[in-house]
């Protein structure tokens, strides 16, 4: 990123004119109509938090409209330029008659770049911990897919989130809080937020479902600390269809020759959203809403820094550097070429030996070349450079276990464990453990507190089932199986868990027909067809046993240990079908 001279020259004729309105008639937070601002207590003229000069400016500005998972695109066209919403509001921050911030001093994230791992890892202690000073301003843009649920959050959707484990992919707005408050020096922070309900949240799939009145982000439940601005694009209560919000807070914000106060640009932003979002063109109308703990004369984006921006801290440089080299590794191992990417991570751990996703990664695409042992040092590497980074611990368990090292694995899985209790992947393989080991107890406790978290999701309800199954209770199996069916009636392993657990509970003909149910939707499933030829043969049906025979072995690989029993028993049961010749004297 190349430094921008007009800077040099606006900061000359400006000196050090601080970053909010000295001008007595710029309005007063109060004085600005349609703005409830949050009261703050005790305000002390000399607190730190009261006009100080902005030295330095920064900001991370993410958009998303395309991701992994095609469920979580925004619903609708008009909806879906989330990420070109964001490419203009950072072509306004680093306009020189428009934010005035240093290009260096901007990290722009879109679509497939915005991944949970590079958000988290701007926000956190490589770019912004790194670089940010106590008395540097900071703005954070999201513009993204976003849904809350009933655990009183809001997530937001990076590139890479998975539906399927919500809690554990997507960035809840308390956790991105707090990745701000630990790493960030300043206490001035301005955060914008573009949030498209993706109806996610209405997925079989998904997480519990919402109250009727639950859409976007509720700002009265967002915990800020000292110099706090949040913004949203629209009320709780209310969806956010389109970028609106985002295209006139830009406007707005330009005005003026950018020396407006942010006030007063929200005022237009949300009375002009609020407006047009009335018409028959949109769903339904959307009023964005603000917070704020801003103590101080109004803040003024747009106004040049106090101090001039000479060079990159060396320790930003060594992060820029290495993620120049991790981008490239990414992009590698996405085309297939691993021994390319090996070199290129290892070029971005040379630049910055504490890149905790280079050293993740690395340890990643070790795996790949079956270099298990290496891969492991990586992740212990990855680990003590993030510790709390509960995926770090999630991968590091798999190649420990795959080395042999159960002690070690089952440690990593309850460290992640306690870090993040609702991630579905890891109460599934605590669950999966402990039944291996006996436990069916606290096997059956954690796949309960994952169907608890996804009430929806038949594959989890397949999972208890056949975990309570295991643990004698029969009763509670066939009820979850049942339920599982309900679910998703066309998945071909619900009817198999379901027939299955009839068939232990003695009900063989209910059995033959969930199993019928079973290979009916998945014909070429070759456990599905074994299952069958053993039901019918119980229920006293040997043609169809010997039929469902035939399809098991014209399906099953040729490996299956199987196949030579059902051949040997295929034989017996047409030898035991043959009418037997009476014979001539």
């Amino acid at each position: 990123m190349r430094h921008r001279n007009w800077l040099s020259a606006l900061i000359a004729t400006s000196m050090i004119a601080p970053a909010f309105a000295q001008d007595a008639s710029v309005p007063t937070p109060s004085a600005v109509p349609g703005i409830e601002f949050t009261k703050i207590q005790d305000l002390n003229p000399n607190a730190r938090g009261t006009n100080r000069l902005v030295r330095q400016k920064w900001a991370v500005v993410i958009g998303a409209s395309k991701f992994r998972e095609g469920r979580l695109a925004p619903g609708g066209a008009e909806a879906a330029d989330m990420a070109q919403s964001a490419k203009e509001f950072s072509e306004y921050l680093v306009d020189p008659n428009g934010g005035r911030f240093d290009r260096n001093h901007v990290k722009v994230l879109l679509d497939a770049n915005a991944s949970r791992q590079n958000i988290m890892t701007a926000l956190g202690p490589s770019f912004l911990g790194n670089g940010v000073g106590p008395d540097d301003l900071v703005v954070v843009y999201i513009a993204t897919s976003a849904f809350p649920t009933t655990d009183g959050n809001t997530y937001l959707c990076a590139y890479d989130c998975a539906l399927d484990n919500i809690y554990g992919t997507c960035i809840s707005m308390q956790t991105l809080m707090t990745q701000l408050k630990e790493n960030v020096k300043s206490d001035r922070i301005v955060l914008i937020l573009q949030s498209a309900y993706s109806g996610a949240a209405g997925l079989d799939s998904g997480s519990k479902s919402l109250g009727p009145q639950s859409y976007n982000l509720d700002l009265s439940k967002v915990v800020m600390g000292n110099g706090f601005i949040i913004m949203s694009s629209s009320q709780p209560n209310e969806i956010t269809w389109s970028s609106a919000f985002s295209k006139n807070l830009t406007s707005a914000l330009r005005q003026e020759g950018g020396l407006i106060s942010l006030d007063k640009a929200f005022a237009i932003a949300k009375d002009k959203t609020a407006s047009e979002t009335a018409t028959a063109g949109f769903k339904k109308k959307q009023i964005p809403a603000m917070k704020s703990t801003w103590s101080g004369t109004s803040l003024v984006l747009g106004a040049p820094p106090a101090e001039r921006v000479a060079n990159l801290p060396a320790s930003v440089n060594s992060f820029l550097s290495a993620e120049g080299s991790y981008l490239k590794a990414s992009n590698l191992i996405a085309e297939g070429k691993t021994d390319d990417a090996l070199e290129q991570y290892k070029l971005a751990i040379a630049a910055d030996p504490k890149y905790a996703d280079a050293l993740a990664d690395y340890g990643a695409a070790l795996t790949m070349k079956d270099d298990w042992k290496s891969a492991s040092e990586m992740y212990k590497k990855a680990i003590a450079a993030r510790p709390t980074d509960e995926l770090f611990h999630i991968n590091h368990a798999r190649i420990l276990d795959k080395i042999g090292d159960k002690a070690g694995s089952l440690e990593e899985l309850n460290t992640a464990y306690r870090l993040n209790p609702k991630d579905v992947s890891v109460l599934k393989t605590l669950s999966t453990k402990s039944l291996a080991a006996g436990k069916t107890d606290e096997a059956v406790r954690y796949i309960e507190e994952a169907v608890d978290l996804y009430p929806g999701n038949s594959e989890l309800r397949e999972r208890l089932s056949i975990t309570l199954l295991k643990s004698g209770d029969i009763d509670q199996a066939l009820a979850q199986a049942k339920e599982a069916v309900k679910l998703n009636q066309k998945s071909a392993t619900a009817h198999t868990t379901l027939g299955s657990v009839l068939l232990v509970r003695g009900f063989v003909g209910p059995a033959v027909e969930s199993y019928k149910e079973a290979v009916k939707f998945a014909p070429k499933d070759a456990n599905g067809r074994w299952l069958l030829s053993r039901a019918m043969e119980q229920n006293g049906d040997r043609a169809g046993a010997i039929a469902e025979l035939h399809q098991f072995l014209n399906n099953c690989p040729a490996e299956d240990p199987r196949a030579a029993k059902a051949k040997e028993h295929l034989k017996e049961l047409e030898n035991r079908e043959q009418p037997s010749t009476p014979s001539s004297n």
